[in-house]
């Protein structure tokens, strides 16, 4: 039987050469042997996050670059139903809207930390991308949401971001979600000039901030 840091360096291997059946007997070889599920789906987010270097860097196509994609999700998807109705199920931990922002068409770091929000225990509404801020917060409300994860990857988008914040202060206080902001042109200082709740840089950081806002 293989070591978990041995199966997490050759998932990682076969999600970045795009071996969609490597990646799935990896997974399911993981699963059988009942490790933390949350420990896979994060190292297959690195792998996610070389791919993507490899796509700007033009050494991947877009063909490629779309169809990672879709084994990540894929494997999310068979992550959760294998672990349905066992006691590797989290608790609910709360809801998080997702959603890239209108006039931004990039979300592959949103469908990372969505799979990975997943797997921790919360209940993940994916709004894809190019949704208007009215649209995420109107979903936010009726889902009672607890968290919203918006991103802009694009400095022509990123003015979606400060729309939400502004129509989240005009909502009452207990009806607020708390805004989470993410995307390339997006600081730390851009996310305290706007008020958002918190910043991330990556889908790792982007689970971490959800989980500290919600202990607040």
């Amino acid at each position: 039987m293989l070591q978990e840091d041995n199966l997490l360096d050759m998932g990682y291997e076969a999600l970045v050469q795009i071996n969609e059946n490597k990646v799935f007997e990896i997974a399911r070889e993981w699963m059988d042997n009942e490790y933390d599920p949350a420990k896979l789906l994060s190292k297959l987010a690195e792998a996610m996050v070389e791919i993507g270097r490899k796509f700007d860097e033009k050494e991947y196509f877009l063909a490629q670059f779309i169809l990672s994609s879709n084994i990540m999700e894929n494997v999310t998807k068979m992550i959760l139903e294998e672990i349905a109705g066992t006691e590797l199920v989290p608790e609910n931990k709360g809801t998080v809207i997702m959603s890239t922002v209108k006039n931004d068409i990039h979300d592959l770091g949103k469908k990372i930390a969505a799979s990975m929000l997943r797997v921790e225990g919360f209940n993940v509404v994916d709004l894809g991308k190019d949704v208007p801020a009215e649209r995420i917060v109107q979903i936010a409300v009726e889902h009672d949401a607890d968290i919203i994860i918006a991103s802009s990857m694009t400095t022509l988008s990123i003015s979606g971001l400060s729309e939400i914040k502004e129509l989240l202060e005009n909502m009452k206080e207990r009806n607020r979600a708390k805004l989470i902001v993410s995307g390339a042109p997006v600081t730390q200082e851009y996310a305290d000039l706007i008020g958002a709740d918190a910043y991330a840089k990556t889908a790792a950081e982007a689970v971490l901030a959800t989980k500290r806002l919600m202990m607040r």
